[in-house]
């Protein structure tokens, strides 16, 4: 449906603006998804770091205190 009204009552120049906007739009989505990835990712390392601070970690110096 949206197709044919964009087809048939919109003049060319609101038809290229659409499309351009439409990339634009795309362009943004696309560079947003690559950010969220690499944050949910540096998330998921924290929550890897602070998993392990909390292990007991036993240290033997050979009697030094």
């Amino acid at each position: 449906m949206r197709k044919w009204l964009q087809n048939h009552f919109l003049p060319m120049w609101a038809k290229q603006t659409l499309l351009w906007e439409k990339q634009q739009l795309e362009r943004e989505n696309l560079a947003l998804r690559q950010e969220l990835d690499r944050l949910e990712a540096y998330v998921e390392g924290v929550k890897t770091g602070l998993r392990a601070a909390k292990r007991v970690n036993i240290i033997n110096r050979g009697g030094e205190v």
